[in-house]
């Protein structure tokens, strides 16, 4: 994978100081001793953090790196950023430019770097005052018919939830998920774990695919698709209000039923906090009233109620990829936090919505 050394060899190949210069409007350079790896992506990509500075100011800059072959979720990323961002650059880092021709095949993009919002604060509940607003700003820019306005920028190289490529995928997710159950019943660490709601689970799986219509008929638009607190960065995330949340890692961007996003970022969360498990029904509801609320203000309304959507997709997210996914991890010999909260969040959300 790419090091320090290669990057500053590029810089000078390719002459972006120039670039930099023309881009910010100032004479700016590289700071050789500040380059950082942040992420390496089994030999595939690779994220950096670069420092260039002017006679005044140190300015911090993301490269990311992408390397052949492209896989499906590099190549939304980069149009995320090469064309998506006209439309969204409320919501996204800046994007300086993009090199597509690096060592004659890479793709190497210069985003403006955002702070994480993780390192910034400790996320508790009344934080989802500032983030969800944006959220629900962010979906009603291409909520339904609104991403027609925008046909130009969003062609096929967009994941639709609705092609039958994705559908294909969640039938093959399924079969599988039935097959590990029965593994996992064979083995004497997990079956205690599986047992309790084996048959349910058996029963709700033979009427996936799609196992809440409603789902979709509350309305799509494009969503982030992974949008947990490591995806939110934000400038000022220490003061109290109006903060500057721009959302990263695009690469599971998506036109898809706009409450996944909803499920990542509150009720995935609430799983893994445990700290917040006692006071989870007031902290959903009370995420969910603020959404809806919002989307209102934008002209958006559900014809189910919200709470239930929330619970719904939650199911639909797990039994669709997430349960067959943990089973896997389980199986392999790893951990999994979530293995039993889905396990019995889909016995219980799934006889409250009907699912048997």
């Amino acid at each position: 994978m790419s090091s320090s050394d290669e990057i500053i060899r590029q810089w000078q190949h390719f002459s972006w100081k120039d670039k930099f210069e023309d881009v910010l409007g100032k004479n700016v350079e590289l700071v050789d001793t500040q380059i950082e790896c942040l992420k390496n992506s089994r030999e595939k990509t690779s994220i950096w953090k670069l420092m260039i500075k002017d006679k005044v100011e140190s300015i911090p800059i993301v490269l990311k790196i992408y390397k052949p072959p492209l896989n499906e979720n590099h190549t939304v990323e980069i149009n995320m950023y090469l064309k998506a961002n006209k439309i969204l650059h409320e919501f996204m880092p800046k994007v300086y430019w993009v090199e597509s021709n690096v060592n004659t095949n890479e793709t190497w993009i210069f985003i403006e770097y955002v702070e994480p919002l993780r390192g910034q604060i400790t996320l508790v509940p009344k934080h989802y005052d500032q983030i969800i607003p944006i959220v629900a700003r962010f979906h009603a820019q291409t909520f339904e018919n609104r991403i027609f306005q925008h046909g130009e920028v969003f062609g096929s190289w967009l994941p639709n939830y609705h092609s039958k490529s994705m559908a294909s995928e969640r039938n093959k997710h399924i079969k599988n998920t039935k097959k590990y159950l029965d593994l996992a019943m064979k083995d004497p660490s997990l079956r205690e774990v599986v047992a309790p709601s084996y048959n349910i689970i058996q029963q709700i799986l033979k009427k996936g695919p799609i196992y809440f219509p409603e789902i979709m008929q509350n309305g799509q638009s494009i969503i982030h698709g992974d949008l947990h607190v490591h995806n939110i960065s934000c400038h000022n995330a220490r003061k109290d209000q109006d903060w500057q949340i721009r959302l990263v890692d695009w690469e599971s961007a998506k036109y898809a039923p706009v409450w996944f996003d909803l499920v990542v970022l509150v009720e995935i969360l609430i799983d893994f906090r445990t700290d917040w498990h006692k006071d989870a029904d007031e902290i959903r509801k009370h995420c969910v009233h603020l959404y809806s609320e919002e989307m209102k203000k934008h002209g958006i309304t559900f014809q189910t109620d919200p709470l239930q959507l929330l619970k719904m997709t939650y199911l639909q997210r797990t039994l669709e990829k997430r349960l067959l996914n943990h089973l896997r991890r389980v199986l392999r010999g790893e951990k999994s936090v979530l293995l039993k909260r889905y396990l019995e969040k889909i016995t219980t959300w799934g006889q409250e919505l009907g699912l048997y």
